[in-house]
């Protein structure tokens, strides 16, 4: 009987010793064993399952690949001055200075050297590129490194180089419709790639003028066409429209082959510009190198029903008032007519 009554005890207690843990104050909690078990272990030394291929190491770019690891940067200098381009390419045998005029055509250092005598091209082989005594007509040119490597040549991105006459800040933008027009007249396609209107693309030659919209003391230049053909209010149309803003050309309006820009009195000018469903005369005013808007008439129409025109007058709303409401056509088109028989353009002088 004794003997089964320290049987149950003992039993008892064990169960008690389970249920309650280890005694309290003894360093055992499952942290402490997992950071003892983790810094003991020794490190896994098994061979991997046979068939079972271990992971490569990743690297993007080993040591061994030919490619371009510096891009040459644009640049923007005064006629005369000096430009540095550089560009690196990893495992590059060799590497040479390329010349890309505003056509696109690719030239050599040597061959820019040649028609450009003045101009001094040092390092045309190295990975940096030294230009100096750079003449206005390189204004918008290009330059890119070629290097060569196993795989075959490798072409950096282009970088632009701009030169800008600060002393006669519109002689870079007369310099470019000059160069358009030096073998006819430019393609559309040039005409958005080099930053000219697409407007001279349809017209045999170019002139400019310089004339003092808001009568702020600074001339603002105007490009337009020298050859008009036009016998109406369009042979005034304005291409092109520049003022100065630190010391360098600031675009104010460009015309396009869907919008124009003329010329009013009073500082005043007028976009037309039009669209399948859409014709609007608009009136601006010139403010620093910004038009801002006075007024518009325009005229909207369903594109299955072109005789449905709806004239509407709109005004800017910042001067104190809008009027929103269709007008009739009669007044819309008596408005128009007086607005077009007020464009003008100044004496103008030719470009090329």
């Amino acid at each position: 009987m004794k003997a089964r009554n320290t049987a149950v005890l003992f039993s008892a207690f064990l169960f008690l010793f389970c249920s309650c843990g280890f005694p309290a104050g003894a360093n055992y909690s499952p942290q402490a064993v997992t950071a003892d078990a983790v810094t003991a272990a020794e490190p896994y030394a098994d061979p991997p399952a046979e068939g079972v291929a271990l992971p490569e190491p990743s690297v993007l770019f080993p040591d061994t690949v030919f490619r371009i690891t510096k891009e040459p940067t644009d640049e923007s200098v005064s006629p005369g001055g000096g430009a540095w381009f550089v560009a690196k390419a990893q495992n590059a045998a060799s590497v040479r200075w390329e010349f890309v005029d505003t056509y696109g055509a690719v030239f050599s250092a040597e061959e820019t050297q040649a028609a450009y005598p003045g101009l001094i091209i040092s390092g045309a082989d190295s990975e940096a590129l030294s230009l100096n005594n750079i003449p206005l007509f390189l204004d918008g040119w290009k330059v890119q490194a070629v290097f060569e490597g196993e795989g075959g040549p490798l072409t950096s991105i282009p970088a632009r180089l701009a030169v800008i006459d600060h002393e006669d800040p519109y002689s870079c933008v007369l310099m470019r419709y000059s160069r358009a027009f030096l073998y006819g007249p430019p393609s559309l396609e040039y005409c958005r790639t080099n930053g000219i209107s697409e407007r001279a693309s349809a017209c045999s030659g170019v002139a400019y003028a310089l004339w003092d919209i808001d009568e702020n003391g600074v001339e603002e230049l105007l490009i337009a066409a020298s050859l008009p053909e036009e016998s109406d209010y369009r042979k005034n149309r304005v291409f092109d429209l520049y003022t100065v803003a630190d010391s360098a050309p600031a675009r104010i309006f460009c015309s396009s082959l869907s919008t124009e820009l003329f010329l009013l009195n009073e500082g005043r000018m007028l976009t037309v510009s039009g669209g399948n469903t859409f014709l609007s005369y608009g009136i601006y005013h010139l403010s620093g190198d910004f038009l801002l808007y006075d007024e518009v008439y325009l005229a909207e129409w369903e594109p299955d029903d072109p005789g449905a025109k709806v004239w509407r007058h709109r005004i800017d709303s910042s001067i104190g008032y809008s009027d929103d409401n269709p007008i009739a056509p009669s007044d819309a088109l008596q408005a128009v007519d007086r607005l077009c028989a007020l464009t003008f353009l100044p004496a103008l002088t030719q470009i090329y």
